[in-house]
């Protein structure tokens, strides 16, 4: 008897193995599943049917075969001896059912938990391979590859950095008739060196802070001569510098004018400018806002008509140290802006959070018991943050072609508590810190058994489910034999009851760990800890970049977020302000925080009352403003103020002016909106 060979596979064959080889993984027999794809007549679904059950070809004996060389365009590699470790036999079930009469629905299930090739029936839930991708839905066209989308931001806030031209960045004088204020729109501080430009955007915001305004405008400084009732106008020193901040303000709330030069005003306050990009902006603001600090708290308690006592008025500088020292202990110091450092995870990058970090750490594996922490002992009613970012560039790695940690931006809340920072509460915070880290450990536990739920040896246990549901759903079929029908049908419904308990099971464990998650963010929310409110006033922003186009600033009047931009100034809403993610690719963004205690709206809108020589100065400004204005022009613009209670010459005694005097003498209109001293 001659003995028959089969013929090589034709390219249909060919690739109708390749789909039993995804279905069956690369150990299935080549030779064997040729043979009972032809028995069955090419049909795939039966010859897969077939493989399942362990069928092997009628009268197909493969060693006769063993002299012949493996069917070249089949491909297919030599299976080796197999030898399966003790804990995975070689026909080892997972037993999801409980029930062994199937014998084909087990086999359908431990052949869906083999691995797979790159054939897949039905749509992939899994997350997208770029490799496999024609363009990455994640890379805009004509972009390297390997880019990712926060790669791509980078490098194109790197380009814009080096196309940066410093010359281009020069003061523009706008014409008289685009400086006039529209409505309530507030005014903008423009110094004319772009070095500056931070300087005048703090004073600016300051300008909005109601605990600010309000108490420069009832400070007057002590007479120059013990026993007068004169107050003359100071001429240098700390009380020269707050009579300064004072005008700015008054100019920023009566004039007609939307911009004003504050030159003369920002060197009278001996601000540094901003020379280098190298430098870090944080650093300057904060220098420049401790000087500030300092000039305010000086003449508050020195220099102050209103405090013969000299009491401390803890405006803009807060007391801390260690929790466990005593009221008296001479290391308590005194604090005007607090370093924030933005953290590098998620868990460290928002204003709360780093600020636990900073001032309640956990406790310490070594020493066994809570670690000193500083707290508040006195809070103030203005206090600042730095937000200090780590200058390196993110970590890339080049072999997974991705970033090791996308930057995010940092968050800060529009009002936030500090009482957890108190001494006063250190006890309480402490037990609901305890509390905390419980449901943070309940919420790590639930988390390990979702993950033992739905993965198993590294594998998506639901989703190699779904993938033999969809066998059955889409792909097997009967072929008129109702015992077949039948049986496709009670493993359907088996399948998808198995699929179905395994999603109910993981969606319970993930409304637990949502709600031990909420419970934990909010232990530190109870009433007892929510006595010292703050509200966000002032945001400061860089983008990354040299220049007075690259700085801007965020203030809050009567409900309403503005934002600045040199001259422009614009609404925005606090969703706008609170998110903002410009710099973030180069290590820049919102730097500088201010926040100040919570008032009543009605506080917090009040007109305030400044003193009258200052009110009279503007308003002539006003006057002759709109006289070089365009007559239609001017008449077009509205002047809330009342007429000024002094004319505009005064005798030529300037010196013997003082400022409870009803005559002060108004600068001559030169077009500058800020000039407004008393020589």
């Amino acid at each position: 008897m001659v003995e028959t060979r089969p013929t090589p596979a034709t390219p249909q064959e060919i690739a109708e193995l390749d789909i039993l080889r995804g279905m069956m993984g690369d150990t299935m027999d080549a030779d064997v599943a040729l043979a009972l794809l032809r028995q069955h007549g090419g049909n795939i679904d039966k010859a897969a049917g077939a493989l399942l059950e362990g069928e092997t070809p009628d009268a197909v004996d493969p060693s006769i075969y063993a002299d012949l060389p493996t069917l070249e365009p089949l491909d297919t590699p030599m299976p080796g001896p197999r030898t399966p470790p003790p804990s995975r036999p070689e026909n080892a079930v997972i037993d999801l059912t409980k029930d062994d009469d199937d014998k084909e629905l087990a086999r359908a299930l431990q052949a869906s938990l083999e691995d797979q090739g790159t054939t897949t029936f039905g749509p992939s839930n899994r997350a997208p391979d770029p490799n496999w991708a024609m363009v990455s839905s994640n890379v805009e066209a004509g972009a390297p590859s390997e880019m990712s989308q926060d790669d791509q931001a980078m490098s194109r806030a790197i380009e814009a950095s080096l196309s940066y031209n410093m010359n281009e960045d020069t003061f523009e004088e706008l014409p008289l008739e685009e400086k006039v204020r529209k409505g309530d729109t507030p005014v903008a501080l423009r110094p004319t060196s772009s070095g500056l430009v931070y300087a005048a955007l703090l004073v600016h915001g300051l300008a909005f802070i109601p605990q600010f305004r309000q108490t420069l405008a009832r400070w007057a400084p002590l007479p120059a001569v013990e026993g007068s009732t004169d107050i003359y106008l100071p001429e240098s020193g700390p009380a020269r510098q707050a009579w300064v901040l004072t005008e700015m303000m008054v100019n920023m709330d009566l004039a007609v004018l939307g911009e004003l030069n504050v030159d003369d005003g920002l060197r009278d306050l001996a601000a540094d400018p901003w020379t280098s990009p190298a430098e870090r902006l944080g650093d300057v603001t904060s220098k420049f806002y401790e000087r500030i600090v300092y000039t305010v708290q000086n003449v508050l308690q020195y220099n102050n008509c209103h405090n013969p006592q000299r009491e401390q008025r803890r405006l803009m500088m807060l007391s801390h140290g260690y929790h466990d020292a005593p009221p008296d202990d001479p290391n308590t110091e005194n604090l005007c802006y607090v370093k924030v450092s933005v953290g590098p995870t998620p868990d460290l990058n928002d204003l709360v959070s780093a600020l636990a970090a900073e001032f309640a750490p956990p406790e310490t594996a070594k020493l066994k018991a809570v670690a000193r922490r500083h707290v508040i002992f006195e809070p103030s009613d203005i206090i600042a943050f730095q937000l200090v970012r780590d200058g390196a560039l993110p970590s890339y790695d080049a072999a997974s072609a991705g970033r090791k940690a996308e930057r995010v931006p940092f968050r800060y809340p529009a009002s936030v508590f500090l009482d957890q920072f108190m001494r006063e509460s250190y006890d309480l915070a402490n037990v609901k810190r305890a509390e905390q880290r419980v449901l943070w450990e309940e919420v790590k536990e639930l988390e390990g058994k979702k993950k033992q739920l739905l993965h198993f040896n590294d594998k998506d246990v639901l989703a190699d489910l779904q993938s033999c549901l969809y066998y059955y759903e889409n792909v097997a079929e009967s072929d008129g034999d109702a015992a077949r029908e039948q049986e496709i049908k009670a493993n359907k419904k088996r399948l998808a009851k198995i699929i179905g308990k395994i999603q109910q099971e993981a969606k319970s464990i993930d409304a637990a760990i949502e709600s031990k998650r909420t419970e934990a963010h909010s232990k530190l929310d109870c009433p007892e800890l929510q006595q010292h409110r703050y509200d966000l006033r002032v945001v400061l922003v860089h983008d990354g970049l040299y220049g007075r186009n690259h700085l801007y600033s965020y203030i809050k009047q009567k409900g309403q977020w503005w934002k600045t931009l040199d001259y422009s100034v614009t609404k925005v809403s606090e969703e706008t302000v609170l998110a903002d993610a410009t710099g973030l690719h180069l290590s820049a963004g919102p730097y500088f925080l201010l926040y100040s205690k919570a008032v009543s709206e009605e506080e917090e809108n009040v007109r305030v009352n400044w003193p009258d020589n200052l009110k009279n100065s503007v308003k002539h400004n006003n006057r002759a403003f709109l006289r070089d204005l365009p007559e239609d022009l001017a008449a077009q613009v509205f002047d809330p103020n009342s007429p000024p209670t002094s004319p505009s010459i005064i005798p030529a005694t300037p010196s013997e002016i003082t400022i409870a005097s009803d005559i002060v003498e108004p600068p001559e209109s030169r077009g500058e909106p800020m000039d407004t001293t008393t020589d």
